[in-house]
């Protein structure tokens, strides 16, 4: 309901129902998204601001869904803004009136996150954890007082944009809805389970359709559920959510051409726009080249990532704990296809940069023990 409200109002602003007004709008979101990124990393490290900007730029440049139209793409600038808002109120050399007013940031931004897609609020709960966290390992009573000053601005600004969010949504007269045909959230639960990818389900979605109660629906999920519990097994269920982690994560293209029938495959006259559309469309005859190039770009974001755990300090394991959050949240729910991924790009860009230093020790570490590559020795040894 909120995204439709919010891309009808878009629309009326424009005076048009175009598709290509939605698609520059989404365009203009992501791009937002990467700019607030650039103020996030200059208050967590300012000397790799100009590493964020290569990096994102090389990025978005093979991100086709940059257009897409879609609440994986539209929670892209709120959710920047949660990082901006938690990165802020954790930087001790600000004054307290600068946090206060970050954690009032991060306070609306959660809440308008919730509305678009509520699993975009993932960040806000790690950084809420792992600051707590913190917050015990060092008591003093003063950093207690600053703690629970950010906490009250941060959840009443949440809690005040979340009431005027639900009476614009409850005033709203642009369409009419039943209540009595709400999908349950266990039903997420129960597709998350089905078949060998956890995703989508055709059948388990026709069944929410057919079945006339709310309580009958959730019934359904949970017979469901069990079947699937007692069809795999324990260890059946823990090879599928190993398997599913994959799916999951896997596809550097974030599920480009994978689903959908938006694109026109007319090949179009030879222009700057047909040489772009050979990369990006069905039958592009360099959709391979792309797919490739995406793949190496996402398994270096992830390589460093992974070799950079060493290095621990409150914003990189807030953000850590955001994309472990993120998995389980993918486990657990309809998951199966990479592209639920984009919501959490911003965490990603901005904890690969933190960790590139500690990750390229590690690696070159690996390389010196491995033999593939060779110790410097001094001209002056």
């Amino acid at each position: 309901m909120p995204i439709l409200l919010l891309q009808n109002w878009v629309l009326t602003k424009f005076h048009s129902t175009s598709w290509l007004i939605i698609d520059f709008v989404t365009l203009l979101l992501v791009d937002l998204s990467a700019l607030i990124n650039i103020v996030t990393m200059y208050l967590a490290s300012k000397d790799k601001v100009k590493l964020l900007w290569y990096l994102q730029i090389v990025f978005l440049a093979f991100f086709p869904m940059i257009i897409i139209p879609y609440t994986d793409t539209w929670v892209l600038p709120s959710v920047s803004l949660i990082l901006l808002g938690f990165v802020g109120m954790s930087n001790q050399n600000l004054n307290l009136i600068y946090r206060i007013l970050f954690s009032v940031i991060a306070g609306v931004a959660t809440a308008i996150t919730y509305y678009i897609k509520p699993s975009g609020i993932i960040p806000a709960i790690a950084f809420v954890i792992i600051g707590i966290i913190y917050l015990c390992n060092k008591i003093n009573k003063k950093r207690l007082l600053k703690a629970f000053c950010l906490l009250l601005f941060l959840l009443g600004s949440g809690a005040a944009t979340f009431v005027l969010g639900q009476n614009i949504i409850s005033n709203q007269e642009y369409i009419s809805i039943d209540k009595s045909l709400e999908i349950p959230s266990i039903h997420f639960i129960n597709m998350g389970m089905s078949g060998t990818t956890g995703a989508y389900n055709p059948h388990d979605a026709l069944m929410m359709a057919k079945l006339p109660k709310k309580q009958d629906k959730i019934e359904y999920s949970k017979k469901m559920i069990r079947k699937r519990l007692k069809q795999r097994g324990f260890w059946g269920y823990i090879s599928f959510l190993i398997k599913k982690q994959g799916y999951n994560t896997a596809d550097g293209t974030f599920g480009w051409l994978g689903e959908g029938t938006f694109i026109f495959t007319k090949t179009p006259a030879s222009t700057w726009k047909w040489w772009a559309q050979t990369f990006t469309y069905p039958n592009g005859k360099n959709v391979s080249v792309f797919r490739f190039i995406s793949q190496l770009i996402w398994i270096f974001l992830i390589g460093v990532l992974l070799f950079g755990w060493k290095y621990h300090d409150l914003i990189s394991d807030g953000l850590r704990l955001s994309l472990i959050g993120g998995f389980l949240f993918l486990l657990i729910f309809e998951g199966g296809r990479s592209r639920y991924l984009i919501q959490f790009l911003p965490s990603i860009m901005i904890l690969v940069l933190i960790l590139w230093q500690s990750s390229r020790e590690i690696i070159t570490k690996i390389l010196l023990a491995t033999g593939l590559k060779k110790m410097e020795v001094s001209q002056n040894a």
